[in-house]
């Protein structure tokens, strides 16, 4: 059902601002939004501004239809021209003219929700709608008739008027734009701080898959060494244990294999301590027994362990020892295993004929034991990698001591368990290198005052 609220007519250009006028106003009448006031009010005025430029004169009609939830807001504005001859590229957006006819048309079916044209000779006829808010209560067309005739007339500067209200819209319109421009930003913003985080993390997960595959290479590479130390000293004993088996072996023969076959026993027992050590002090299973300990006599019982491995390879140690009081609270025993891994390093990376230096001095409340060496030295890229486990650099290539590389593992897991730290230092292939362990120095009690 279809009800007449109001007709206009329409051959001036006052009757143009006096349809958008009523437009707006009955618009407000039907409880639209200021949004929607002013698109059915620009509808209006553009197809009433089409009926003046091309017809002359018309009409612009008001209807309510419906009578449930939603209802509408038709709106027909007719004219006895000559019609539209090309409505279809008007419609598809293909038509373009100098008077810029057209763009109405398309612009009330797109801010309407209901459009429909009819066009011929004997004029067109145009008729749009927009569906009431659903929170609107039912109205009636007498109701809206009723308001209708409450509406003011238009006084003469109603142009001057419609300009003013059209320039608050606009502002309105540039407030909502700028508040929404605001919002974009803001979205924007965290957007761009989103992709960074995820950036951040790409790169963090990059890192750590590089650090497991380098771990992965250095374990595989720790399996071969060790596949290779325990190879030699099982053969070795096999061999041994062949030539035991002969009826034939001699008194001393057998007494040659049964000490090969202790050695190398007593080789690989040293091994499999190397791998508990480190399985041990990198878990916190082993228990320190901390005494007051002179690191003067910790680096004298270091250098006789590996005194004869130096002597073998013509190595010449220099000491440089401080004779101040260079008391520590730890573990003498895993002290002394400190010690004696870095200058087992230090003969093993020097070439024959080499130098090491072992220095011990106090700095502050430390006391500071560095070894050092003019052997193979360390690549750059080892150095940060160097106190991981399994980490170790390439063996002498004599291989005089072997070994599983774990040291320098267990050299650092120890130091750290006395509170200290372990660096190292090398100026590159060839130039050397220097190991700094640093120790807290024990505090002296005050038995009487202090």
């Amino acid at each position: 059902m279809i009800e007449n609220i109001l007709t206009l007519e329409v051959g001036t250009e006052f009757d143009i601002i006096a349809a958008r006028q009523r437009a707006r106003q009955i618009a407000e009448a039907c409880g639209f939004s200021g949004l929607d006031q002013a698109r059915i009010s620009t509808v209006v005025s553009e197809l009433a501004r089409n009926i003046y430029n091309y017809a002359g004169t018309g009409s612009v009609s008001f209807a309510l239809s419906g009578s449930v939830v939603p209802q509408q807001l038709l709106i027909t504005v007719a004219d006895e021209g000559a019609g539209i001859a090309d409505v279809e590229q008007v419609l598809s957006g293909n038509y373009r003219s100098v008077s810029g006819m057209g763009l109405g048309i398309l612009s009330a079916r797109r801010l309407m929700e209901h459009f429909e044209i009819a066009t011929s000779a004997a004029g067109t006829r145009i008729t749009v709608g927009k569906r009431f808010q659903l929170q609107t209560t039912i109205m009636t067309a007498g109701t809206l008739r009723s308001v209708v005739g409450q509406f003011k007339a238009l006084p003469n500067h109603a142009a001057l008027s419609e300009a003013q209200h059209q320039n608050r819209e606009l502002t309105e319109t540039l407030s909502a734009l700028q508040a929404r421009q605001e919002e974009l930003l803001l979205m924007t913003s965290r957007l761009e701080e989103r992709n960074r985080n995820i950036e951040a993390l790409n790169d963090l997960l990059d890192d750590k898959a590089v650090a497991l595959q380098q771990a992965d290479r250095s374990k595989d590479e720790f399996l071969a060494t060790l596949s290779h130390e325990l190879r030699g000293p099982l053969s070795a004993a096999g061999t041994a244990a062949t030539v035991l088996q002969l009826q034939s072996v001699t008194p001393e023969r057998a007494n040659q294999m049964g000490s090969l076959i202790s050695r190398q026993i007593a080789h690989m027992s040293r091994l499999v301590e190397d791998l508990l050590d480190v399985s041990r002090v990198s878990r916190g299973l082993v228990q320190l027994e901390k005494v007051s300990v002179n690191l003067v006599d910790v680096v004298a019982a270091a250098v006789e362990q590996v005194q004869a491995g130096a002597s073998l390879k013509e190595h010449r140690i220099e000491q440089q020892i401080e004779r101040a009081n260079l008391a520590v609270l730890g573990d003498r025993t895993r002290l002394i295993q400190v010690a004696s891994n870095l200058l087992s390093n230090a003969v093993r990376y020097t070439s024959r004929g080499g130098l090491i230096r072992i220095t011990l001095e106090k700095r502050g409340s430390m006391t500071v034991l560095r070894v050092s060496d003019n052997g193979q030295g360390i690549k750059p890229e080892l150095i940060p990698r160097l106190f991981d486990l399994y980490v170790q650099a390439e063996l002498s290539s004599d291989r005089i001591g072997g070994g599983l590389g774990l040291g320098l593992a267990l050299v650092k897991n120890l130091v750290e368990a006395h509170r200290g730290s372990v660096v190292a230092y090398s100026a590159g292939e060839g130039q050397g290198s220097t190991f700094t362990v640093q120790l807290p120095l024990q505090v002296e009690s005050c038995e009487y005052s202090c």
